[in-house]
C-alpha cells in the first residue's frame, strides 16, 4: 500500500513559496483527512501528518493565515 502524502510536509513547502495559494487552498480541502489518534495513556503528543488539527498548527506558527482556514472549511463544508 502506498504511503499517503504528509499534510504537513505539503504546508511547509507552500509556507516555502512552492505552491500557489489557489493550488494549496483546493489540495488542504480535498485532503483524505485521518481521525485524530488520542491515548489518554500517552503524554507526548502524537505527531500524524493528516489531521485537520496540522492545518491549525500551521496558521499558529505562520505558515497559513486565518483566512486561509476559513477559505478550506467554506470549501470542505460546500462539500458536504
Amino acid at each position: 500500500m502506498p504511503e499517503k502524502p504528509s499534510l504537513r510536509a505539503y504546508l511547509k513547502h507552500y509556507a516555502e513559496g512552492g505552491i500557489p495559494r489557489e493550488e494549496m487552498l483546493t489540495a488542504v480541502a480535498a485532503w483524505d483527512f485521518e481521525e485524530q489518534v488520542r491515548d489518554e495513556l500517552v503524554i507526548e503528543p502524537m505527531y500524524q501528518d493528516n489531521t485537520f488539527s496540522v492545518v491549525y498548527s500551521a496558521a499558529a506558527i505562520g505558515q497559513i493565515t486565518d483566512d486561509d482556514i476559513d477559505e478550506i472549511e467554506r470549501r470542505i463544508d460546500a462539500r458536504s
